[in-house]
């Protein structure tokens, strides 16, 4: 810019010699003038810079036509002067040139330097999607990456996947947010369901952030040492820049519904079912058919405000921001909304010394259904569908007797979402910031220190009113309330050095890191309260304590080489202590290595091609997850409440005692991975594209080793003794072309995981399920937490069949019963047959996109898959089982009735008390959940800048309105709510990595209609 300016003075300064014209004007952009824009005369030498409010002059020499205007981040244009003396220009952002720069361990790079595998989205990615965390924001966008949420409820859990699963524990990466890592756990809930568990990303406003950077290989992640084996996601949120304040408020409304509802038996059918079943219910027959989920499920408001205001000058900049998202659920008793204030400074003091901060301050309120109303939409299919909702009940809601229901069976899931007789609510309060001071000490060699933190408030309560029940029975008031607080500091010192002699350039960084996490947790509960407001005041109360406390410190380094942008090396290392583990096992090292080659620069690349660019990369490193098991494992802990039988009279008495052996060798897993790739661009970077393949093996995997009942332990001990090992490659592309007016780009990305168990140590298989089930098992050489049961092979169809039946120690069989596989010959179906029938884990995932725009017009549209993946449908036992008084999936209709009616083993016949055991954990209920989604789509118009500033006085510079949706359709062949299915509802917080996909009912993620709108302020 400085060499730009001097040779402007230059051109003036001789320009008495030469006819010239002088040509002013302005450069903007959406928000306003842009100080520092490049103005070049084409084909010369000659230019100048823009001033800060964006105005220029410049002398155009005779036989010159045009200026071309250039600025980071912006797309360059060449405007003809056609004897104009003024030309003002809006310059568009350039998401090409905005990625050219990514964030990196404690730095930044060049993508075109980078050695790793590192992909990145920005702003405009983001910004008008109806999501409520930035999670979301990855679904289908970035390969290598998969999420899954939990539900459809507003502020649940997603799982986020880099890669695979390389551990029955903790698979999250880490999430570092203007650079403070964060501790995600699941802390925040009330009571003990699982659907309490909380999104710990959800305080953080989208709109605020900038860009995400994931870093996925080990030779991008090592420099984050122990908590980096299942990757890094890097958020950078908004920053000021220099020029007038600019206000921007973005906001939508929008309306969510659920895509589909499970079709079930009217009143006569199902009568009629229950009848073959041996329950009279004649008396209801003719009665008005109830439909039970469109009274649960509903259209869900939902409305977003963002407001935000950022500029500055030389010598300060800010940021400052305020958002309030408020968003109904599709079922009763759910909702979430957040307040959310945002702040970021950057200021320098001199030549030498800047400082600032970045600060998040927020609260998010969920309301979720209580444990009687747990998936409330799927299980009010099952109602009796006679039975009326409104009555002579409390709060005129219908009774629930042999006048209402008969021998049937239902539960008035109105009157059990009614916040008047039970609610669930979590609340949580969010101070996130990042303080930091940076000195110059010399050219190239910088100073940083800064400290963050993270500091979360929880409120959680759960209500139940002493209200009778529809059934009869008297009610019991109770108020189970938790306060707990996390407090995560980081504090953090580096030394950054960046020089280039002649061809070459290096970097390094080195620094030490600390980070100290805090956790408390007090429970009350009380019953028969005095003050339904205060659980203190039950006439039985208990209370409860929980804590944890742990310290983590790491030296960290990097060293990075560049050739002329054409050999490329980079090494990483850190060395992490922490006080999870053992003295002696506290401390490990993290290396990496990664080197890159752009063979396009080579002298035999010929230049006459189609390629403008090819880099290989290659790197391997390590690095570790000290989430393992629970903290302070190697030491004993005690219960106090063991029975003991001693004595001469062998009495029972409670007395401590320890439970859990401790191991002293415990460590934290280590995950080691190698990763070619290349990366091109094309036809005059219209076209580009990445392709890697990974290899990532975690070593010393933390699994439960059985003890013998004599050692005086009855639970597992933790030990480090397993190797998962996942491979696959990933593609992505992107091409971007204009015809005229209308510029258009469309990419897409896939990844393939294969995910192998290769060593359990002495353990021979793990059996596991939700709530004690054995519905999953994991061995050596298949995936983790595959689905374990026995597989099926058509049905009986005459009695002839039967006799010739292997036996069966699990039933008897009769025509229309389900055949079930000998799998191992040995001429008996028992325990020993069940083998693998599907994994939750997908093989492989993949996404695409479009874009245009056209004169003001614009369209996106977002796609999403994932194949090769099974889901447990649990609920599909209920509906379908045809065992108990509720009602039944119209499913039951295609029954087997008789010879050659069907041969699916999904419709068995009708019997009573399933004497085969045709409801037992089959490939009956494992289904392929496959799926293509229409993630998002959205159609907008900008109103002309030069006639929007014309028409208010330059006070609004932008105005642009759209329409969009999320979930909009979704192809599968799966029968339930929703393909996308993580764990189902258990009483144990966090992910089940051993038990997943399993669906037991959750609320589908909902199609949302969204309306929105932004307007810049001057």
């Amino acid at each position: 810019m400085f060499l730009i300016a001097f040779f402007a003075l230059v051109s003036l300064g001789t320009s008495h010699a030469y006819a010239q014209t002088t040509v002013t004007g302005k450069v903007s952009d959406a928000s306003g003038g842009i100080p520092g824009v490049n103005v070049i005369v084409q084909g010369t030498d000659i230019g100048t810079v823009t001033d800060f409010d964006g105005n220029y002059t410049i002398s155009v020499p005779e036989g010159n036509n045009a200026l071309v205007f250039s600025f980071v981040g912006f797309k360059s244009q060449t405007i003809p002067i056609d004897g104009r003396s003024t030309i003002n220009v809006t310059l568009s952002e350039d998401a090409d040139a905005l990625s050219e720069v990514v964030v990196v361990g404690y730095g930044t790079q060049r993508k075109a330097d980078l050695t790793g595998a590192v992909s990145s989205i920005g702003a405009s990615e983001i910004v008008t999607k109806p999501i409520t965390s930035p999670d979301q924001a990855l679904a289908g966008t970035v390969s290598g990456v998969n999420i899954t949420n939990r539900s459809g409820d507003p502020g649940a859990p997603i799982s986020v996947r880099i890669r695979g699963v390389g551990t029955p524990g903790v698979n999250d990466p880490l999430w570092v947010i203007d650079g403070v890592p964060i501790v995600q756990t699941t802390n925040i809930t009330v009571n003990t369901s699982s659907t309490t568990d909380s999104n710990p990303l959800a305080g953080l406003n989208s709109n605020d952030i900038e860009s995400i950077d994931i870093l996925k290989d080990a030779a991008s992640t090592a420099i984050y040492g122990a908590r980096a084996a299942n990757g890094v996601i890097i958020v950078t949120t908004k920053r000021g820049k220099r020029g007038d304040a600019r206000v921007t408020y973005d906001g939508y409304t929008s309306f969510a519904s659920v895509r589909d509802k499970i079709d079930v038996l009217n009143v006569d059918q199902y009568i009629d079912i229950q009848s073959e079943l041996g329950t009279d219910l004649s008396q209801f027959r003719g009665q008005p058919y109830v439909d039970w989920q469109d009274l649960i499920f509903k259209t869900g408001f939902v409305q977003n405000h963002n407001v935000s205001v950022s500029g500055g000058n030389e010598k300060a900049t800010y940021f400052i921001s305020g958002g309030y998202l408020d968003q109904e659920g599709i079922e009763r008793a759910q909702g979430f909304t957040r307040y959310s204030f945002k702040a970021n400074s950057d200021i320098e003091v001199g030549e030498r010394l800047k400082f600032g901060e970045s600060v998040l301050i927020s609260q998010t309120d969920r309301q979720i259904q209580s444990e009687p109303a747990i998936y409330a939409g799927f299980r009010s299919s099952m109602n009796a569908p006679y039975y009326q909702p409104y009555g002579d009940g409390p709060l005129g809601y219908n009774l629930i007797n042999q006048e209402t229901v008969g021998n049937g069976s239902a539960t008035n899931y109105l009157y059990v979402t009614d916040e008047r007789y039970t609610f669930t609510k979590v609340q949580t309060r969010k101070v996130l910031g990042n303080f930091y001071g940076e000195l110059k000490i010399f050219d190239g060699l910088k100073a940083r220190t800064s400290l963050g933190i993270d500091y979360n408030v929880g409120v959680g309560d759960y209500f139940t009113s002493d209200l009778p029940s529809l059934s009869g029975g008297s009610g019991s008031s109770l108020l189970v309330s938790e306060r707990p607080i996390e407090l995560t500091l980081t504090s953090a010192a580096t030394l950054q050095y960046d020089k280039t002699f002649g061809s070459h350039n290096v970097g390094a960084v080195f620094g030490f890191e600390q980070t100290k996490f805090r956790y408390d947790k007090q429970r009350l509960q009380g019953r028969d309260l005095f003050n339904e407001n205060f659980a203190a005041t039950g006439t039985t109360v208990a209370g409860a304590n929980e804590a944890d406390l742990w310290t983590l410190q790491g030296w960290l380094g990097r060293v990075t080489y560049n050739y002329k942008g054409k050999y490329l090396a980079t090494a990483n290392v850190r060395r992490d202590a922490t006080s999870r583990f053992a003295p002696g096992n506290r401390e490990q090292v993290f290396p990496s290595v990664s080197v890159g080659w752009r063979i396009t620069d080579e002298n035999f690349f010929p230049e006459e091609s189609v390629f403008d660019d090819i880099k290989f990369r290659a790197g391997w490193g390590q690095s570790g997850n000290q989430f393992t098991g629970l903290n302070f494992a190697y030491l004993s802990s005690i219960d106090n409440n063991v029975r003991y039988v001693i004595g001469d009279n062998q009495e029972t008495v409670v007395a401590p005692a320890p439970t859990t052996f401790a191991n002293s060798d415990l460590k934290w897993e280590t995950s080691t991975q190698y990763d070619i790739g290349v990366d091109a661009s094309l036809f005059d970077g219209k076209l580009t594209g990445t392709f890697d393949y990974y290899n990532k093996t975690t070593d010393d995997v933390l699994l439960g080793f059985p003890l013998p009942y004599v050692s005086g332990f009855f639970l597992p001990a933790d030990a480090n003794i397993g190797q998962i090992k996942n491979s696959g490659i990933e593609f992505s592309f992107n091409y971007g072309n204009a015809v005229g007016d209308f510029n258009y780009s469309f990419g897409g990305n896939l990844t393939t995981v294969k995910n192998e168990v290769t060593d359990l140590g002495p353990i021979p298989s793990i059996i596991s399920g939700i709530g004690g089930a054995s519905t999953h098992r994991t061995i050596v050489g298949e995936s983790l937490g595959h689905f374990y049961g026995y597989k099926t092979d058509g049905l009986y169809q005459n009695e002839a069949e039967v006799a010739a039946a292997v036996p069966d120690v699990n039933g008897t069989p009769s025509p229309g019963d389900i055949r079930f596989v000998d799998v191992n010959g040995d001429g008996v179906v028992d325990a020993n047959d069940r083998t693998i029938i599907g994994s939750p884990f997908p093989k492989f995932f993949y996404g695409f996109n479009f874009n245009a725009e056209y004169k003001g017009w614009d369209f996106s549209m977002n796609l999403r898959g994932v194949g090769n993946k099974q889901v447990y449908n649990s609920a599909r036992i209920g509906l379908e089982g045809m065992t108990g008084q509720g009602n039944f999936s119209t499913q039951v209709l295609e029954r087997w009735t008789g010879e050659g009616t069907t041969n699916s083993s999904s419709h068995p016949r009708l019997a009573v008390n399933d004497p085969n055991g045709n409801n037992r954990f089959s490939d009956r209920w494992v289904e392929d959940a496959g799926y293509l989604r229409l993630q998002n789509i959205s159609v907008g118009y900008s109103l002309p800048s030069d006639k929007l500033k014309n028409w208010t006085n330059d006070f609004v510079t932008r105005m642009r309105f759209y329409i969009g949706s999320q979930n909009l359709v979704t192809f599968t062949d799966y029968s339930g709510y929703d393909p996308e299915v993580g764990r189902t509802q258990s009483f144990q917080k966090g992910d089940f990595t051993l038990a997943t996909g399993q669906d037991g009912g959750a609320s589908p993620l909902p199609r949302i209609i969204q309306l929105g709108w932004t307007v810049n302020f001057n």
